[in-house]
């Protein structure tokens, strides 16, 4: 039996946790934020203090090794949601304009059974607010995807409604309203499009909380996806949020700590904290400019500074304050994770590409035990992580321009990858890192080490036979 074979057949969620009570459910998907972004995470290149966040890493577990399943936003939001690598279902890229995301029908396909929808068959109440990014028209918005109520964007993201606001909000001036100005972004709660001034993710916030403690009222558990736009660009927030001597970027990341704050006071003073999961992640590195120390790159690359993110999970019930899991940890787990603890069965016919961690978390399991290997790819890189060795291999940008040119293919945001285009003849060399000895990928070992090389590469032949080939010739 293969290797891709063996995890296929260790990917299968373990079976669901015998609880009294079904716990709540709350997922918190920050955007865009650098690694160091947090005090739990070292607070490098901010002055941000993020005391809310941080309390989820102190009074739960961390995962110092975890993962977003892919570097940009939309297909990290659709792995997050089916557990499954996005190639599965072909949703690798980020879409356009939110225009032409309606003229395409551009949208992770309805085939595709989402977390809100797992967790309505084990009877949960299910909720989203702020960005969505996993389809604009009708069929592929949240209400449509299991979520009894959504309140957040429908297409295109922004942390004010109209454009006189940002403008006041970059000139640091006070927002006027001006009569009978037409919205530049389209807010909807529950499928009616509404006009909010202000700052979004303070109305985004404020919804989510009073929905908790009303659901908190009634015998139902209940499921929250709390995803602010926070601290996606441009870095815009109201000056109470900078701190003293801080840059812009450090106000939205402030900003997105009071959010969470508000969240946690919600829980804490509807007297569920104890039996309520919550779980912080972001979906991607944060831009290379505000750093991701100690890792590579950033954002939109496969180094580790555009896949490793903060990661952590707090159940007072059931995790023992200050735990540090080791293993290899990917958003890709969440789903049949929070499929275990809610009693709910993995849709059938769906190869799951997650684990459920709480074995894990609790000791029952070893790390060993778990996760062996992780893949990405998106139209630019593939990249696999394996034990401590890491391959990525980028695409020539040349070859494949000439490629396109030939075929009469216009590149534009949106598109999506033809199989020729994953031709091995248009990568570059593969590069290889031991993350143990040099977690910065700082030095490239595949010179060194082909037989590790072509070891990895086989990895990724075996997985890419597992899925299907899109826009084949």
């Amino acid at each position: 039996m293969n290797l891709v074979k063996k995890i296929t057949i260790g990917l299968l969620a373990s079976a669901s946790l015998a609880v009294a009570e079904k716990p709540n459910i709350i997922m918190i998907f920050s955007d865009d934020m650098h690694y160091g972004a947090l005090g739990a995470t070292g607070s490098h290149n901010t002055k941000a203090k993020t005391p809310n966040i941080d309390s989820i890493f102190h009074e739960g577990v961390f995962f110092p090794q975890g993962y977003s399943s892919h570097a940009t936003c939309a297909p990290s939001r659709a792995g997050l949601m089916t557990g499954r690598y996005q190639a599965r279902f072909d949703y690798e890229t980020l879409p356009g304009s939110t225009e032409s995301r309606i003229k395409d029908d551009f949208g992770v396909d309805v085939n595709e059974v989402m977390m809100p929808a797992v967790l309505k068959q084990a009877g949960y109440r299910t909720a989203a607010f702020g960005k969505w990014h996993l389809g604009t028209n009708d069929h592929f918005q949240p209400n449509q995807r299991g979520f009894d109520h959504w309140f957040g964007y429908r297409g295109s993201c922004g942390y004010y409604q109209f454009r006189s606001e940002v403008q006041a909000a970059r000139a640091g001036k006070k927002y006027t309203p001006k009569e009978g100005e037409k919205p530049m972004l389209d807010i909807v709660r529950n499928g009616e499009s509404v006009q909010m001034h202000g700052y979004l993710t303070e109305h985004f916030t404020a919804d989510a909380a009073n929905w908790i403690k009303q659901e908190a009222k009634t015998d139902e558990p209940f499921f929250v996806y709390f995803a602010p736009y926070n601290v996606h660009a441009p870095d815009l927030a109201p000056p109470k949020y900078t701190p003293e001597g801080g840059s812009p970027n450090d106000g939205v990341i402030q900003a997105l700590d009071v959010s969470v704050g508000g969240i946690l006071d919600a829980v804490r003073e509807a007297g569920i904290e104890d039996n309520t999961v919550i779980v912080f992640a972001d979906d991607n590195g944060g831009k290379k400019e505000y750093g991701n120390d100690p890792y590579r790159a950033g954002k939109a690359t496969f180094y580790e500074g555009g896949v490793r993110v903060p990661f952590a999970m707090k159940w007072p019930k059931q995790i023992k304050p200050g735990t540090k899991y080791d293993g290899l940890v990917s958003t890709l787990d969440m789903l049949p994770t929070f499929a275990a603890i809610a009693g709910a069965d993995m849709p059938e016919g769906k190869p799951t590409d997650g684990y459920d961690l709480m074995p894990f978390i609790r000791g029952e399991k070893t790390a060993a035990e778990g996760r062996k290997v992780l893949f990405w790819r998106n139209g630019g890189a593939i990249a696999v992580r394996s034990g401590d060795w890491k391959l990525v291999m980028p695409v020539d940008r040349r070859k494949v321009a000439a490629l396109l040119k030939s075929k009469g293919i216009v590149h534009e945001k949106g598109r999506m990858v033809t199989q020729a285009e994953r031709d091995r003849a248009l990568f570059l060399p593969p590069e290889l890192y031991n993350l143990k000895d040099d977690v910065g990928e700082t030095t490239d070992l595949a010179a060194k080490n082909p037989e590790m090389v072509q070891q990895l590469l086989k990895l990724i032949d075996e997985w890419e036979a597992t899925i299907p080939r899109w826009r084949d010739e």
